[in-house]
C-alpha cells in the first residue's frame, strides 16, 4: 500500500516547517548552521523572517500531501477512496436511526426491510419459519430444518450487495432434485450442514452476508403449524390451512414449547418499534411470534407495536375479514393490543380489482368505528403502489413508520 514512501514524505514536510518555525522564532546558536543551510541552500539569500514563512509553507503543502496521499492509499484497499465521504455519512446517518423489530414472513416483510434499511441499522426481522410447501418444503422433509425460504428472502432485502438479491433468488430450473430449489434455500442449508445448528448457520449467514441490519427467525427448531377450525377441525400444516378453506379460530405450534434465539429477545427488549405484517394473517404474521419467549417478550416490551393490515382478503385463510377482525385475531393470539393499525383506505383501480376478484379475493374492509371502540389508534390512508398487484407501496409504509419510531 505504499504507507512507508508516503509516511516519509509527511515526515520531511513535519521537518520542513520545524525548520521555518526556527526560523521565525528560535535563535538558538545550536540550530544556527541549520537555519543558515536551509535559507542559503534552499531559500537563497532571502532575508530570515521570508525564509522561515516560506519554508513552513513548503513544509506544511508537503505534509498534506503525504498524510493525503497515505490514507487514500490504504483506504483503496479497502473501498473506493471517492466514495469514502458518502459511506461515512450513510453510516454515522444510519446508526443514529431508531430499533425496530419486524416480525412476519413473506414478501410484504421483505418490501418492508428494503425500505427500513434506508434508515437505520437498528433493523431486526424475526421471520416465520412454519411455511411447509414448494422448495422449502422439500427441504425441510429432507435435513428437518425450520422453513428457510421467507429467511433468504429477508436476507436479500437486508444486503447491501449488489448481485446478492438476484443470486439468492436464484431458482434452478433444471438438475433433477436440484430443480425447483433456490440458492438462497441451498446456502442456508449448507451452512445448517456446515455447522450443525441452525441458530449458528443464521449467525454465520448474518456475517457472511454483511447485512444493513440481522435476520433470525422466530424458533430455530423445525415446527409446524396447527390450525383450529370454527367447526373443531384440527389440521397440521400451512398447506392444509389453505386447503381446507374453513374459518380460522386459532392457530398454534407443534410443538408448541420452542426455543428462541437470544438476539431476537435481546431486539425486541431494545425496540423503539415493533412492526407486524404485512403478510399473510395465519400463516406468516401470527405464527412469527407464536414461539412463547417472543410473544412473552413481546407483551412486555416498551416498544410502540404496529399492526399492518393487509389490502386483500386470502383464499382460504381471510376470506371474509375486515381489518377489525385482522386486529382482533392478532390481539388475541399475541395477549397484547397493537398500538398502531396502518389501513389502506386508496381505491384499488378497476383491472387490478377484477384480476384479484377472479382469484376469489376482495379488498379488505375498513370501518374506524370499532377500533374508536377500543381506544386502537388508526392510521388509514393511501399505501398502495401503483402497479398491476394491490400491495403495499414500501416507500409509504416507511414514511409512516418512521413517523411512529421517532
Amino acid at each position: 500500500m505504499r504507507v512507508k514512501r508516503y509516511a516519509f514524505v509527511a515526515f520531511l514536510g513535519m521537518l520542513l516547517m520545524f525548520l521555518g518555525v526556527a526560523q521565525l522564532s528560535w535563535q538558538g546558536p545550536v540550530l544556527d548552521w541549520m537555519i543558515e543551510l536551509a535559507r542559503w541552500a534552499v531559500l537563497l539569500n532571502l532575508p530570515l523572517w521570508a525564509s522561515g514563512l516560506l519554508l513552513f509553507t513548503l513544509g506544511f503543502g508537503v505534509f498534506v500531501i503525504g498524510i493525503r496521499t497515505m490514507n487514500r492509499s490504504m483506504l483503496s484497499a479497502l473501498t473506493d477512496p471517492d466514495q469514502v465521504p458518502e459511506v461515512v455519512y450513510v453510516r454515522r446517518k444510519l446508526e443514529a436511526g431508531p430499533h425496530i423489530v419486524a416480525l412476519g414472513g413473506g414478501t410484504g416483510l421483505s418490501r418492508v426491510l428494503k425500505g427500513l434499511k434506508q434508515h437505520t441499522t437498528h433493523l431486526t426481522a424475526v421471520v416465520a419459519v412454519t411455511d411447509d410447501g414448494g422448495s422449502t418444503g422439500r427441504l425441510r422433509r429432507s435435513f428437518g430444518v425450520p422453513a428457510v425460504g421467507d429467511l433468504v428472502d429477508c436476507l436479500a432485502a437486508l444486503s447491501d450487495a449488489e448481485r446478492l438479491p438476484t443470486l439468492m433468488q436464484y431458482r434452478f430450473r433444471r438438475g433433477g432434485e436440484l430443480a425447483g430449489h433456490t440458492f438462497g434455500n441451498l446456502f442456508l442449508v449448507s451452512l445448517y450442514e456446515l455447522t450443525g445448528d441452525f441458530a449458528e448457520a443464521l449467525r454465520e449467514a448474518n456475517r457472511a452476508l454483511a447485512l444493513r441490519g440481522a435476520v433470525y427467525p422466530s424458533t430455530p427448531e423445525p415446527a409446524r403449524l396447527v390450525a383450529e377450525f370454527m367447526d373443531g377441525r384440527v389440521e397440521t400444516g400451512e398447506t392444509r390451512l389453505r386447503e381446507v378453506g374453513r374459518p380460522v379460530r386459532r392457530v398454534g405450534l407443534e410443538p408448541a414449547e420452542v426455543p428462541a434465539m437470544p438476539e431476537v429477545v435481546a431486539a425486541l427488549r431494545q425496540a423503539r418499534l415493533i412492526v407486524l405484517g404485512p403478510g399473510s394473517l395465519y400463516t406468516s404474521v401470527i405464527p412469527s411470534f407464536l414461539t412463547p419467549e417472543v410473544s412473552r417478550t413481546v407483551r412486555e416490551a416498551k416498544g410502540r407495536l404496529v399492526y399492518l393490515v393487509n389490502i386483500m382478503t386470502e383464499c382460504g385463510e381471510t376470506d371474509g375479514m375486515d381489518a377489525y377482525a385482522h386486529y382482533k385475531a392478532v390481539a388475541e393470539h399475541l395477549g397484547r393490543r397493537p398500538d398502531v393499525v396502518l389501513v389502506n383506505t386508496a381505491p384499488i383501480p378497476d383491472p387490478v380489482l377484477a384480476r384479484y376478484r377472479a382469484e376469489g379475493q376482495e379488498p379488505v374492509a375498513f370501518d374506524p368505528r370499532p377500533f374508536e371502540a377500543d381506544g386502537v389508534r388508526v392510521i388509514a390512508g393511501d399505501f398502495l403502489e401503483a402497479g398491476p398487484l394491490a400491495q403495499h407501496d414500501p416507500e409509504k409504509v416507511v414514511r409512516a413508520l418512521i413517523g411512529l419510531a421517532r
